[in-house]
C-alpha cells in the first residue's frame, strides 16, 4: 500500500484528531487539519496533498461540497467525503461534485482504508487517461486529422470541426448520412471506398473527393468497423487532406523520372563531397556503375579544369551557392570527355548545407564542332588547304620571324591555265576535281614547313620561308609547274592544264603582306602575258602592266553603252577564183586612254568578268545587221563568220538569240557561220547538243584555230560541224620544211575525208597562197589579201564587184 499525503478538513476537533491518528496508524501522512472551506483551499495550495478527506458540514461560509468542486477544478486532487449526512438530497449534491469516495460516520478503519485505495486507483487512472487523451489530441492535431463516427441504425454521420473543414460545408453533422459522404467520392474511387467501409476491423484507404469549389482533393481515411449486431454497424475513423502530399509525390515522381531519363549526367553528393547517388546517364557517360562511385570523392572523376579548382566549401560560401565551368570527365576506359559541369548547393531551412548536386553535359560534340568551325574559318573546304585568313595570319608571323633573323621568304602566286574553259564546258563538278588534284600536286612538291593556300577559284599561293637564294624559289616553282602540266585522268577523260606562276621575295619586293601578294600577283599576270605555262619573278616595271590590265577591266564596264566597241571585217577569199566568199567579224575597242585595242588585249578579261556575254550578243547582232546591209548591195551570197565564247554556250539562251537575230534581220541562216574553239570540244555532249541546235537552224559551225587545242578525230567524226579553220601558226611557217607542208596537207586530207570545208588563216605571202592552192585549199584569209577594216571602208561598188573571178588579184595589184 502506498503512503498518501492527506489533508483533513473537519470542523469537529475530536473527530479530526482521531482521524489523524487512524491515518498515521495506517501509514499515511497528515499534512494539515482545517475546519473551513477557505482554510481548506489555502491548505491545499500550501501543502499540495495527494488526497483530501472532506467533511460536508464546515465552519463559516461554504460547505465541503463546494470546497470539493473548487479543489478538483484547480488541482484535480481526489476528495473523499466523511460525513454524518446520508440523506438523499445531500448525496445528490455530493454526486455533482464527483468525489472519489463517500463514507458516513461512524466509519471503521477497514472501510476507510478501502475507500482511500479506491480513490487513489481511480485518480491514477484518470490522470493516465487525461495524459493519453492529451497525447491523442496532440497527435490528431499534428497529423491534421478530422475524427468522425457513423452508426448504421441511425445512418448518422458525426465529425469534429476539422472533419467538416475537410469535407466542406455541404456535409452537415447529425443531418447527413454515409451516402452524402460517398456522393463526393470520385467515381473512379467510389467502389474501393465502399469496399473498405465494409472491412471488419481496422482499415485505411486513399481516394479523391469533391470540394465545395468542384475541384477534387486527395483524402486519406483511417477507421475501425465494429459490428454489434446484424443491423448495427459502427465506424469510428479519422480523415485528413493529403492533397499537398500527393502533389509532392507527383513532383518527386516527375523528378525521379527526370533524374533517371535525362541525358545529362547527375551526381548527388553529401556535404563532404562524397557521392551519394548517380543517375543512369552518368554511368552511360563515364562507364562507372553506381556501386563503383558511391562514397567516393567526386574529384576522382573530374580532371583538367580550365579554371582553378573551386572547393565545395567555397561554393557553399558564395551567395548563389552555384558554380559552373568546363571540366574533363574521366571515364572508366581512360578516355576524357569534355563536359560542362554545374554544381548547386542544397540547404535546409536553416541554411545549413545538406548536399551538392552536380550535373554534367557532354560538350565533346560542341568542342569538335568548334574545332571544325575554326578549321573551316581558316581552310578551304574543297581542298583542305589554308585560305586567305590563314595566309594573312601565318605570313605575317613568318615575315616577323624572317625580319628578326635576317631570312628571305618567297611568295608564289599560282593561277591555273585553261581551267576556266574546263570548268565552263565540263561543269563545276569536274572543275572541283581538277582543283583538288591540282592542290594535291602543289602540296606534294613543297616542304613540310612550307604553306600552300587556296585563295579561291583557280588561284593558289605558296609561302616558302627560309630561302637562302632566289634560285631556290624558282626550283620549287618549276617543280610545281611541271607537276601541274601533267595530264589529269578523271574517269575516262584525260585533261591537260598548266599554270602561270609569279614569284616575289621578302624583303626585296616588299615589307608588308599586301605588297608581297600584289607583287607576286603582278608577276603571275606577266607570266600569262608572256604565253602562260612559265614562272616570272616580280620586277618594278610589272606594276605598270598590272595597272594597265586593271584600267582595261574597269573601263570595259559600260563600254557597250558608250559605243566604244567597233567591228572590223576581214575578207574570206576563194583561192581558186580570187573572189570574195564572205567576212570574219573581228571586234576592236576604241579605248579612251589606250586607243584601238585588238581582242587579244581584252577578250580574256571579258571572259573572266562575264562581260563577254553582252559583248558577244552585240557582236552577233551587229555583224548580221551588216551582212543584211551588204546583201542589199547585191551580194546575198556572202557569209559572215562570228566568234563565240564558251560562256555564251550555257543553256539555250544562245540558240534563242540566234533565232531572234536571224528573224529580225531576215538573213538566210546558211550565210551565218559560228566559230568555236577546240578547247570547247572537251565537254563533247554539251557542245554536240549546241552544235546540233545551230545546224537545225541552218547555221554553219566552224572550229577556229584548228590544231592548237586538243581535238580528237573521233569527236570530229560525230560532231556535226561544217568547217575547220587552220590556225595561222601553221600557215606562217610555209614554205618551211617538208614536215610543215606535210602537216597542213594531212589536215586538208583529214578534212576532205570528213567532208568538212577548210579555211586557212594568216596567209601573208604569195608563196603561202600558192602552196595552199596546190594542196586544194578553197578558202583563205590573211593580210596578203586584205587587212581587217571597218564596214564603211568597204564601199557598195567594192561589194558589188567582189563576186567577179580574179577580183582579189586585181585588188592586190591595186594595193
Amino acid at each position: 500500500m502506498s503512503t498518501e499525503n492527506i489533508l483533513i478538513v473537519e470542523d469537529e476537533p475530536v473527530v479530526a484528531l482521531d482521524l489523524q491518528q487512524t491515518l498515521q496508524e495506517m501509514g499515511h501522512q497528515v499534512c494539515g487539519i482545517y475546519t473551513s472551506m477557505d482554510a481548506a483551499i489555502q491548505g491545499v495550495e500550501t501543502h499540495q496533498p495527494s488526497l483530501v478527506l472532506m467533511d460536508i458540514h464546515l465552519q463559516g461560509k461554504g460547505d465541503g461540497i463546494e470546497a470539493c468542486q473548487e479543489i478538483y477544478e484547480q488541482w484535480q486532487l481526489p476528495v473523499i467525503f466523511l460525513t454524518a449526512y446520508a440523506d438523499e438530497k445531500t448525496v445528490r449534491r455530493a454526486a455533482i461534485a464527483k468525489p472519489f469516495g463517500y463514507l458516513t460516520k461512524p466509519y471503521n478503519k477497514k472501510d476507510l482504508n478501502a475507500v482511500i485505495q479506491v480513490a487513489r486507483s481511480r485518480h491514477d487512472a484518470e490522470l493516465a487517461l487525461a495524459k493519453s487523451e492529451q497525447k491523442l489530441a496532440i497527435a490528431i492535431e499534428a497529423a491534421e486529422l478530422g475524427t468522425w463516427e457513423w452508426e448504421s441504425q441511425l445512418d448518422r454521420l458525426t465529425g469534429d470541426e476539422r472533419f467538416r473543414l475537410i469535407w466542406g460545408t455541404g456535409l452537415q453533422p447529425f443531418v447527413a448520412g454515409l451516402a452524402a459522404m460517398l456522393s463526393r467520392v470520385h467515381p473512379d474511387d467510389l467502389l474501393g471506398v465502399e469496399g473498405t467501409l465494409q472491412t471488419l476491423g481496422f482499415f485505411k484507404c486513399e481516394f479523391r473527393a469533391r470540394r465545395d469549389s468542384g475541384e477534387y482533393a486527395w483524402l486519406e481515411m483511417f477507421g475501425n468497423l465494429r459490428i454489434r449486431s446484424a443491423d448495427q454497424h459502427i465506424v469510428i475513423g479519422a480523415l485528413r487532406d493529403i492533397t499537398p502530399r500527393k502533389e509532392m509525390e507527383e513532383r518527386l515522381r516527375q523528378a525521379s523520372i527526370v533524374f533517371s531519363t535525362i541525358s545529362e549526367a547527375i551526381m548527388i553528393l553529401n556535404a563532404n563531397g562524397l557521392v551519394l547517388s548517380v543517375n543512369p546517364s552518368f554511368s552511360k557517360l563515364s562507364g562507372y556503375s553506381e556501386l563503383e562511385v558511391i562514397n567516393h570523392p567526386s574529384q576522382e572523376y573530374l580532371i583538367n579544369r580550365r579554371e582553378p579548382i573551386i572547393s565545395y566549401k567555397n561554393i557553399a560560401l558564395t551567395s548563389s551557392g552555384f558554380w559552373a565551368g568546363e571540366v574533363g570527365c574521366l571515364c572508366k576506359n581512360g578516355d576524357i570527355l569534355q563536359t560542362l559541369l554545374h554544381i548547386c548547393t542544397v540547404r535546409d531551412q536553416n541554411g545549413e548545407v545538406l548536399q551538392f548536386v552536380q550535373t554534367f553535359s557532354d560538350i565533346s560534340a560542341i568542342r569538335e564542332a568548334e574545332h571544325q568551325l575554326v578549321h573551316l574559318a581558316y581552310h578551304d573546304p574543297l581542298t583542305g588547304l589554308g585560305n586567305r585568313y590563314l595566309l594573312d595570319q601565318n605570313l605575317q608571323s613568318e615575315l616577323v620571324r624572317a625580319q628578326s633573323h635576317g631570312r628571305t621568304v618567297a611568295i608564289m602566286f599560282i593561277d591555273l591555265d585553261g581551267f576556266k574553259a574546263i570548268n565552263d564546258s565540263l561543269g563545276h563538278h569536274i572543275g572541283d576535281r581538277v582543283i583538288q588534284e591540282s592542290a594535291s600536286r602543289i602540296v606534294n612538291q613543297i616542304r613540310r614547313h612550307d604553306e600552300a593556300i587556296r585563295l579561291g577559284g583557280d588561284e593558289f599561293v605558296v609561302m616558302i620561308p627560309d630561302v637562302i637564294t632566289q634560285s631556290e624559289g624558282f626550283v620549287v616553282a618549276n617543280k610545281i609547274l611541271k607537276a601541274l602540266s601533267q595530264p589529269i585522268q578523271l574517269d575516262e577523260q584525260k585533261l591537260v592544264i598548266g599554270a602561270s606562276i609569279g614569284l616575289a621575295f621578302f624583303p626585296q619586293d616588299g615589307h608588308e603582306l599586301s605588297d608581297l601578294l600584289s607583287a607576286a600577283d603582278s608577276a603571275m599576270y606577266e607570266a600569262k602575258r608572256q604565253g602562260k605555262g612559265r614562272v616570272c619573278a616580280y620586277s618594278s616595271d610589272l606594276v605598270e602592266n598590272v595597272r594597265t590590265r586593271l584600267n582595261i577591266e574597269q573601263g570595259m564596264h559600260g563600254a557597250l553603252e558608250r559605243n566604244e566597241f567597233v567591228l572590223f571585217y576581214q575578207p574570206v577569199v576563194d583561192l581558186y577564183e580570187s573572189r570574195l566568199l564572205g567576212f570574219e567579224a573581228l571586234i576592236r575597242w576604241n579605248h579612251p586612254e589606250f586607243g584601238v585595242l585588238g581582242p587579244d588585249k581584252f577578250i580574256a578579261i571579258a571572259e573572266e568578268t562575264g562581260l563577254i556575254e553582252p559583248i558577244g550578243a552585240w557582236v552577233l547582232d551587229t555583224a548580221v545587221a551588216q551582212l543584211k546591209q551588204w546583201s542589199v548591195f547585191g551580194r546575198s551570197d556572202l557569209m559572215m563568220a562570228v566568234n563565240a565564247s564558251v560562256r555564251q554556250f550555257r543553256g539555250d539562251a544562245f540558240l534563242n538569240q540566234l533565232k531572234n537575230v536571224l528573224k529580225r534581220h531576215e538573213i538566210n541562216p546558211k550565210q551565218l557561220e559560228i566559230e568555236i574553239t577546240e578547247s570547247m570540244l572537251q565537254d563533247f555532249h554539251s557542245i554536240r547538243k549546241m552544235v546540233q541546235g545551230m545546224r537545225e537552224l541552218g547555221v554553219s559551225v566552224a572550229i577556229d584555230d584548228f590544231g592548237t587545242g586538243y581535238s580528237s578525230l573521233a569527236l570530229l567524226k560525230h560532231l556535226p560541224i561544217t568547217r575547220i579553220k587552220i590556225d595561222r601558226s601553221f600557215i606562217i611557217s610555209l614554205p618551211g620544211t617538208a614536215r610543215d607542208v606535210g602537216l597542213i596537207s594531212a589536215i586538208m586530207q583529214m578534212a576532205n575525208s570528213l567532208e568538212l570545208d577548210v579555211t586557212a588563216e594568216g596567209v601573208e605571202t604569195f608563196d603561202q597562197s600558192q602552196i595552199l592552192r596546190t594542196m586544194g585549199s578553197p578558202a583563205v584569209q590573211g593580210y596578203f589579201f586584205a587587212h581587217p577594216k571597218a564596214a564603211e571602208e568597204y564601199s557598195a561598188d567594192w561589194i558589188k564587184r567582189s563576186s567577179v573571178n580574179g577580183f582579189f588579184i586585181g585588188e592586190k595589184r591595186a594595193d
